[in-house]
Order: C-alpha cells, then structure tokens, then sequence
C-alpha cells in the first residue's frame, strides 16, 4: 500500500505557485509561503499514513457465470465503506484483455457504512477460462491531501462460452416447422431405413424400392414412400485442434467456427435421439467425450468444447482413428471439422478413412480459405500479384484433387468458407440421416 498526492493537493500547490511569485517582493510573503508549503507537505503525509486505508473499504466481484464471444455483458463491483468517514474510491478491475477494452479508472463516494455498486460493459474476443489480474484502488477522504493505493487480489475466472445463437435460431425454425404440420399425429411404421412419415409422388432421384404400389394403383401415378430419420445412432465429432486452425477468418479463428459448427451439430444430433460424442484431437485425441444420448449430454459437449485452442502441432488422424475404433465397435458417423492444405496431410487423412471405411461412415468438413480463393481469382497488376495469384491456384487445385481422393474412399464431404459452415453440415448430416447411410 502506497499514497499519492490527491487533487486537492496538486490545486493548492498549483495555485501556491502564482501566490509565491508575488509573494518574493517581501520578505514577510516568503516566510507565509513557506509556512504554507509545510504545513501542507505535513498535510500530505498525515493523511498518507493515517487516512483511509484498505481496512476501511471491502469489494466484491459479480458477474455472469459464463460469457459469450461477441456478446456484451455487466460485470458488478460492489464497495462497502467500513468507516465512519466520506471515502472517494477510485477502482481500476484486473479485467483480462480477452474480455475488450475496459475504462481505466471507475469512481464512487461512499458515505459512513455506505455500500454501492459500480458497473462496467465488457464483450469478449475469445472463448476460454480467463483469470482476472489483482484489482487497484485509489481512497481519498473528500478533504484529504493524500490518496492511498491499495492492490486487492480477488481472483477469479470468466468463462467465455462460444456464441451460441444460431442454435437458438435452429430452435426457432425448428418450431416453426412443426407448427406448419398442424399439430398432426404422425403414423410411425418401422422399415428398413427408419420409420415411415408420408407419401408424396415420385419424383426423379427417389429410390424406386420405396415405391408405394397400393397407393400408386389407387391414384394412377407413381407414389413413393418418405422415411423419417432412424433415432439412436450413433454421431461422433472430431474437431482438428492443430495449427492448421489457428488462423483467422474475419474475427474469428478456423477452430472458432469448428467449435461453433460442433456445437451447433451435437445440438441437432441430441435432439434427433441420437448418441452423440466429440473429441478435439492433433498428435492424438486430445480430449474425448465418449457418445451418450439425452439433454445433458450438451452441456458436456459445451464444456469439453468452450476452451480448446489451436496448439502448434501437426494432425495426426490415423492416430485419432486408432483410437476411436477401440473405443467404439458400433457402427457411427464420424464428422471430421479439418482444414485441407497439403498432399501430405492428405495422405494421412486418407490412410485414415481407409482404417475406418469397413465399419464406420466419415464425413470431412473441410473449411475452405476466403482469401486464398480472393486471391486466385484476383486479375494481377504486377509480376508479384501474378506470383501470389498462381500460387493460390495451384493451391486450390491440390485441394480440390485431395477432395476427389476422399470422395473416392466413400467419405461424405462438406467444403464451405468458415462462416457458413455450421449450417451446411447440420444439412449434411439430416441428408445423411434420410437417406439411410447409417
């Protein structure tokens, strides 16, 4: 605990300043200077060690018990004065920088035994656990020569969760869907690729063993049965957690969006009845929570999820999938949320996909790179535009071979810019679901 020269003193000694240049044409004047700058340099130190001090003020940090990226919200600091002395607090919160720009210095009066609370807007950058640093207070009394500083470690944690606001869209839309049915009672008969929902006509594409030949011969025209999607099967999620998602796509990084996307699926898959699991892998599985089914199984997911970070290493997916199989011998759909650069990478995921390909489905979720297909696409003005732009190519054109070899091992494959790429596997996987591929 330190003090400082408060406002009050650094007036009087700015207006002693003037008073002391006049005051040098007498010899009386000096001496009345000087009597003042004593008494008030005595001032300041009587009210440095014996003024308020951190016995006298008690804080107390309130906040939510988990955060959002991109989301605002309230962080409380509640002060209580102890004494029986008007204290004027100056606070300045050990907010982490992951939580964005927050003012320096706060300010309350407490009178004798007063309490109130402070607040302060924050909205965070990046998800995690996120420690507070030790919080500063200045304490003034409102005639008091001296501030004393005081340094209080309150600790403490903000969890800043993903953003989860296209799942409550997914929600709503979810509803809308069914209040569109009317409310009807749907007939469910067991078949081979789930269980029955309609009849509508034949359409080219349909599958001419789900046609309804009683139906047909009453209406004189081609009608096909539509299976609902089977319930409990089996969703793995593996989110790549390698530099290969470390880089960024507008505020985001790649592994935000595979988090957001992993989420937003695990959401989809619980509430369809199935059992879902996720893992975060790179020389390995990193961390793994195995399939279960039911409401709570979310909020496991959200926890393994909300704090991963890209690590400096390179995927190892054969590994991952050697792992995987030992643990789950049922038949599942395992989701890879990677991003594909180089042949080599390739050939290892592809090694991958053929260990599993006998018993298990994969779908890989390839995050493509907006800039690079900007530039690839960008006319070029000079030798080094023309360079970058040929590079950019020849990148796309190695990923989209490397897209080809995966499709020819039997993976489903979904390749979006990070933004969009939530939705299209949640498309993805409902397509997967209808069509029996499980």
């Amino acid at each position: 605990m330190s003090f400082l020269p408060s406002r009050l003193l650094l007036l009087c000694l700015a207006g002693l300043v003037p008073v002391a240049l006049v005051a040098a044409l007498w010899s009386w004047g000096q001496l009345l200077v000087a009597v003042v700058a004593v008494a008030l340099l005595i001032g300041f130190f009587w009210h440095g060690m014996g003024g308020v001090g951190e016995a006298d003020v008690e804080v107390r940090r309130e906040m939510p018990l988990a955060l959002s990226v991109g989301e605002r919200a309230e962080i409380s600091l509640r002060i209580r004065n102890r004494s029986k002395k008007t204290v004027l607090v100056g606070v300045a919160d050990g907010c982490p920088v992951q939580l964005g720009p927050v003012d320096e210095r706060l300010s309350v009066t407490l009178l004798a035994h007063e309490e109130q609370t402070i607040r302060y807007q924050v909205c965070p950058s990046e998800r995690g656990v996120h420690s507070f640093c030790e919080l500063n207070l200045w304490l003034r009394t409102p005639v008091g020569l001296a501030e004393r500083s005081v340094v209080l470690d309150l600790g403490g944690e903000a969890r800043v969760h993903p953003n989860l606001r296209d799942i409550g869209r997914y929600q709503l839309r979810a509803r809308r869907d069914l209040l569109r049915l009317g409310g009807a009672r749907r007939t469910r008969i067991l078949a081979r690729q789930g269980d029955f929902e309609r009849l509508r006509d034949f359409v080219t594409g349909d599958d001419v063993r789900h046609l309804d030949w009683k139906a047909t011969a009453r209406l004189h025209r081609p009608i096909t049965r539509i299976f609902q999607a089977e319930r409990s099967q089996t969703l793995l999620i593996l989110v790549d957690g390698t530099r290969l998602m470390a880089g960024r796509a507008g505020e985001l990084t790649k592994m935000d969006y595979a988090v957001n996307a992993a989420l937003m699926l695990a959401h989809v898959g619980l509430s369809r009845g199935d059992r879902v699991g996720v893992a975060v892998f790179d020389q390995g599985l990193r961390s793994y929570l195995p399939p279960r089914s039911g409401h709570a199984q979310f909020s496991r997911v959200l926890n393994l999820l909300f704090d991963q970070q890209a690590t400096p290493s390179f995927p190892r997916y054969r590994e991952a999938a050697r792992q995987l199989v030992r643990d789950n011998r049922r038949r599942s759909l395992l989701v890879w949320i990677t991003d594909l650069v180089d042949g080599e990478q390739g050939q290892e995921l592809l090694s991958a996909l053929r260990s599993l390909r006998r018993r298990h489905l994969s779908l890989v979720v390839a995050l493509t790179d907006p800039d690079i297909a900007r530039l690839a696409k960008h006319v070029p003005a000079t030798r080094s535009d023309l360079f970058a732009a040929a590079a950019a190519t020849e990148v796309l054109a190695d990923r989209d071979a490397l897209v080809g070899s995966l499709r020819a091992e039997g993976a489903e494959i979904v390749s979006r810019v990070p933004d969009r790429i939530g939705s299209a596997l949640v498309e993805q996987y409902l397509d997967i679901k209808q069509r029996g591929r499980l």
